[in-house]
């Protein structure tokens, strides 16, 4: 008799073996290769991989109906509900983009249009793992977003680790993917177009103002005790951006390179032009 749950870290762990197993067979093929020159098999390398994936795919799922990791705790799939079909987008979602995109970035590094089609479609499985990794949180039911995609549900005959009922273990693991998420998500944020909104909603504020005011009333001048608004360092060929404060150049420029709405961290104020600082002797 199959059981109906399946305890969250249990599954978690499966995905965890399955990284692990890929990465133990990826060291055995890279030791037996070492003593080859590495010109040979850097240009085949994402196909070497997608052999490699493969052939953990045709003896793991499509033989045994489960992966190597959820073998090892007693796991598999449901066999009335795993198709061909099925198994043909699971190969094509897991190893076949997988290998479209290793690919691309060897062989298209120059084409910009392909890298950010792939940046682009990256960017969207990272969006679709965190809203299915807060739906596993909440159901306990397909921890990847292709099991859900395809609903392949998991089933149990018995548990390998039905002795695991401290709460704290599935706390800690459950916590760690959360941290996880979180870096993830963190990292999807662009962090200047966020200031530039919370400044352009704080703009009337009061000390605003009044630094705004004071700030654009006085014209650049530089002194010995002058340093650069942006890095509190002498400044390196000084420019200006239109408000009395003076920026090193490669400080203004790459700010304005990462936001063209930036504003000096001094006076708020956003200046459109960038020139170079005369030094009057």
């Amino acid at each position: 008799m199959s059981m109906s749950y399946i305890p969250r870290v249990t599954q978690l762990d499966s995905l965890q073996l399955d990284e692990q197993v890929e990465d133990l067979f990826k060291q055995l093929l890279f030791n037996a290769t070492k003593f080859l020159e590495p010109g040979i098999l850097q240009p085949i390398l994402p196909e070497l991989e997608l052999l490699l994936r493969s052939w953990m795919f045709k003896y793991s799922l499509c033989n045994k109906k489960c992966t190597f990791g959820q073998e090892m705790l007693s796991l598999k799939y449901d066999t009335t509900n795993l198709s061909k079909s099925k198994l043909y987008w699971y190969y094509g979602y897991t190893i076949g983009l997988r290998y479209l995109k290793d690919r691309a970035l060897y062989s298209l590094t120059s084409n910009i249009k392909v890298q950010n089609f792939c940046t682009k479609l990256e960017t969207f499985q990272l969006i679709g793992d965190i809203f299915n990794f807060l739906r596993f949180i909440q159901t306990g039911k397909y921890p990847v977003l292709i099991d859900f995609i395809l609903g392949l549900e998991l089933t149990a005959d018995k548990l390998a680790r039905e002795d695991l009922t401290d709460l704290s273990w599935t706390r800690e693991l459950l916590w760690h993917n959360l941290i996880e998420l979180i870096g993830t998500v963190v990292s999807l944020v662009n962090l200047f177009g966020l200031r530039r909104k919370l400044s352009n909603t704080l703009k009337y504020v009061w000390w605003r103002k009044h630094v705004r005011s004071v700030g654009g009333a006085k014209p650049p001048t530089m002194t010995i005790n002058t340093v650069c608004a942006c890095c509190s360092n002498k400044p390196v060929l000084p420019h200006v951006m239109g408000c009395s404060h003076i920026f090193c150049y490669y400080c203004l420029s790459a700010n304005k390179a990462a936001d063209p709405e930036y504003e000096c961290p001094k006076c708020y104020l956003n200046g459109n032009d960038i020139t170079k600082f005369s030094i009057n002797l």
